[in-house]
């Protein structure tokens, strides 16, 4: 496992696009791509094709960006393939207790206790999605249906909510349902 990663920092870009998917990594690797296949076919199959000179300037660039990618690359690895390892689950577990007993109020039908539990768990945690989503849907079910939509709109700014996403456009429809026929 240790050499696979190693094996990604030999080319320029492939470390941040692989772990984070970042553009920035995307046009570096690109780039680079771009300009070792012209230096190759420049210096190779057509030497004419960009001139004498181009070779020349080309392959220390090409050196240069990539041992400087290559050590750029091996000093942030263990950075990067820490939080790899890590399970997004983990980042919860201060929270887990909180939000099990949120559960458990909540289908107990105490819904101000479970509210009182999980505003102290977004205290500690105010990404937290799951509690967040459940809080919106105690509060349509309690008819306050202006803090719902204000809960699931706030959802919906975080990344990590698109996990979710089919839940709170189920709940956003609920609450519209509720909002247009409050009889029901």
């Amino acid at each position: 496992m240790y050499w696979g990663r190693l094996a990604i920092c030999c080319w320029p870009g492939l470390p941040g696009l692989w772990q984070r998917g970042q553009t920035s990594s995307l046009i570096v690797a690109l780039g680079f791509t771009l300009l070792l296949n012209l230096a190759v076919v420049s210096t190779f199959l057509w030497p004419r094709l960009l001139g004498e000179a181009f070779p020349i300037v080309s392959w220390p660039i090409i050196l240069l960006i990539w041992s400087m990618s290559i050590a750029f690359a091996y000093k942030s690895m263990p950075e990067w393939t820490q939080t790899a390892r890590i399970p997004v689950i983990d980042e919860r577990k201060p929270n887990d207790s909180l939000f099990i007993q949120a559960q458990r109020e909540y289908l107990r039908g105490d819904w101000s206790e479970a509210e009182k539990v999980l505003r102290r768990c977004l205290e500690i945690c105010p990404r937290d999605i799951e509690a967040r989503l459940l809080l919106a849907t105690m509060l349509r079910h309690s008819r306050r249906l202006f803090d719902a939509s204000a809960e699931l709109a706030h959802l919906l700014k975080y990344d990590e909510s698109m996990n979710w996403i089919s839940e709170i456009r189920r709940e956003q429809k609920l609450v519209e349902m509720i909002a247009a026929d409050p009889d029901e």
